[in-house]
């Protein structure tokens, strides 16, 4: 397992690559156990959206794009086109290529883009990043929120810690319920009676919406176990770098500087 700031610190990170790379080793069997890092599928773009309650719907296109100080480093850019679309292009960084828009979801009578992009990722080492994208009443489009999609810290022996958050709408249009999976399995060298220890936590979370602005957040509770803690702390210095400006676009520096690939930790 590499340490999560390998992310940035690598020379490797710092040369002129294509604009794909290889790709992680191939992702387990949908039957293998303590597994939570199955990617959704790409949603195939150009494809209609609806920003604002009763506009017109215009086209969200995306395409590969550039980052970094020569645009050397791969990534996802995506822009709307057509009347009263928004004129802010949104990029988001994607080391191996995997960077896709995944999900179209309704809230307050507009759509909602989901997009995924990789964040801690190297040997054992693999975690996407959820953007939300939408605009608000104001007009303005921005980045609504960023949760951790999935995240896998492996190493040898069989040992892991696993974090799952889906998103689903509140029927009220509310805001998002983020549903979270925690789970961590002890090594098995040696094996012992009973196999690996294993532990396994599950909680809920809202994110409060009205429809301006980005997504607001519940505090952290101090007294929660540190896996859970983790989480919120780093979700509550991510909603306050969304609020001070309308962000559209979000780099690996970010990722590092909000902690956002210190969401679980290793054994």
């Amino acid at each position: 397992m590499i340490p999560r700031r390998a992310f940035l610190a690598s020379p490797l990170l710092l040369a002129p690559l294509p604009a794909r790379a290889q790709a992680p080793a191939p992702e387990a069997p949908p039957d293998a156990p303590d597994t939570e890092d199955r990617r959704p599928p790409r949603l195939p773009t150009p494809r209609p959206v609806r920003l604002r309650p009763g506009a017109e719907p215009v086209t969200l296109e995306t395409s590969a794009s550039g980052w970094g100080s020569g645009g050397e480093r791969p990534g996802l850019a995506l822009r709307f086109t057509g009347t009263g679309a928004p004129e802010a292009t949104f990029r988001l960084p994607s080391w191996y290529g995997n960077a896709r828009v995944f999900a179209v979801r309704r809230m307050r009578g507009r759509d909602l883009v989901l997009a995924a992009f990789e964040g801690n990722t190297g040997t054992g080492t693999y975690q996407e990043i959820q953007a939300v994208i939408g605009q608000g009443d104001e007009g303005m489009a921005r980045i609504l929120a960023l949760e951790t999609l999935h995240y896998r810290l492996s190493g040898p022996c069989g040992e892991g810690t696993w974090l799952t958050i889906r998103a689903t709408p509140l029927a009220d249009g509310g805001g998002l319920r983020l549903d979270h999976v925690w789970r961590r399995r002890g090594g098995d060298c040696p094996p012992r009676p009973g196999g690996p220890v294993r532990r396994r936590a599950e909680w809920g979370t809202t994110l409060a919406w009205s429809g301006s602005g980005p997504m607001r957040v519940p505090p952290p509770q101090r007294a929660a176990p540190r896996h859970r803690r983790l989480v919120e702390e780093s979700r509550a210095r991510v909603a306050r770098w969304l609020a001070e400006a309308p962000r559209t676009e979000l780099t690996a520096e970010d990722i590092e500087a909000l902690a956002m690939m210190e969401v679980i930790e290793a054994g």
